[in-house]
């Protein structure tokens, strides 16, 4: 597409740090075993996908990610964390961001139970690493009345469970709008390797092609790119294949101008600094 095509089809720019054209923030959705125990499947034979993520996801993208010195947030389960703690370490090590993903990928509706289990994967993370997590991804996009709330009387700053607008915005925590917290909204119709690969179908030269896509009309547009991955097999991109699309898409990223690559702790911390900026 030609960029005088893409100029305004999104919101306004706003003012990105250092006078970025365009920002980028790379998650990793770790979901090891603790989406299939969350599921209440045994995670062996056909359920055994999540571990992948654990043996050869996570290190094949560790190493894609320091060689084009690209700064990542992953989210990660309160469980992965239990069984896999010096991986755990190593991402952190690495100097990627942790942040919460639900005890065991909670798919459903958790009621009164939603704090206590809140609290315990940040508990969990928080000791793993030696730093606690700041930002929260729901695990299946579920949300209540007692999330946010919950999440900011721990101490975190950011949401990325939304899929509602083009750039970041202020939450609204208890009824009333936040200038402590930021909400970093997802595109998980595009820039996401689930919908793709399980719904679509979709072939790994296929979802190169539609996340440059969308990295160049972004790029002309607000700037504000998220994208989101799974090192799994499976539904994932933790195969060789599937892992040579993010390979190509950071490749693809570096090559434009006035791009920064931010983890979503860095980004939420520069839009709080300036909270007038992101009222909707």
């Amino acid at each position: 597409m030609r960029e005088d095509l893409l100029r305004g089809l999104a919101a306004k720019k706003p003012a990105w740090p250092d006078g970025a054209r365009c920002v980028i923030s790379v998650t990793v959705h770790m979901d090891g075993p603790a989406l299939e125990v969350g599921r209440k499947q045994v995670p062996l034979g056909i359920h055994s996908r999540g571990r992948y993520s654990i043996k050869r996801g996570i290190p094949r993208h560790l190493d894609i990610l320091a060689r084009h010195g690209v700064p990542a947030t992953f989210f990660m389960c309160g469980y992965d964390a239990e069984i896999a703690p010096d991986l755990m370490r190593q991402v952190h090590a690495a100097g990627h961001e942790i942040g919460a993903h639900g005890y065991v990928h909670e798919g459903w509706d958790l009621g009164d139970a939603e704090p206590e289990l809140l609290e315990r994967t940040h508990k969990i993370l928080s000791d793993c690493v030696g730093e606690a997590p700041v930002g929260w991804c729901s695990p299946s996009g579920r949300k209540s009345a007692l999330t946010l709330p919950t999440l900011r009387r721990l101490g975190y700053i950011y949401d990325a469970s939304e899929k509602d607008d083009d750039t970041p915005y202020l939450a609204t925590v208890g009824g009333a709008v936040s200038e402590e917290m930021i909400v970093l909204p997802n595109n998980t119709v595009s820039l996401d390797d689930v919908p793709a690969y399980r719904e679509g179908q979709a072939l790994a030269a296929e979802v190169l092609e539609n996340w440059i896509q969308e990295l160049h009309a972004i790029h002309a547009g607000a700037g504000y790119l998220h994208l989101t991955y799974h090192p799994r097999s499976g539904f994932g991109s933790g195969i060789p294949a599937r892992a040579a699309v993010v390979d190509a898409f950071l490749a693809e990223a570096k090559r434009l101008p006035g791009v920064r690559f931010l983890t979503l702790k860095d980004l939420a911390r520069h839009c709080l600094a300036q909270p007038q900026e992101w009222r909707r």
